[in-house]
């Protein structure tokens, strides 16, 4: 069974690289549910800067492959 998924991504436009921004649960996050979402996760509103950082919209497809591997 196939399932897509859109996620999006923060994206430095001199560099190409991509930004994660630090989550609650001591990791770090490179997917959102929406661009809105995406420049809003940092405190301090860093990627709300439009000439800095661009949004990278994402299709993600998850494909089993086995059910039980176990």
């Amino acid at each position: 069974m196939r399932k897509d998924k859109e996620v999006y991504r923060i994206v430095d436009r001199e560099t190409g690289e991509e930004q994660g921004a630090y989550c609650r649960d001591y990791r770090t996050e490179y997917d959102f549910d929406s661009a809105e979402r995406a420049r809003s996760s940092n405190v301090h509103d860093i990627y709300q800067n439009k000439e800095k950082y661009r949004i990278a919209k994402y299709r993600v497809t998850y494909e089993l492959i086995d059910e039980d591997s176990q």
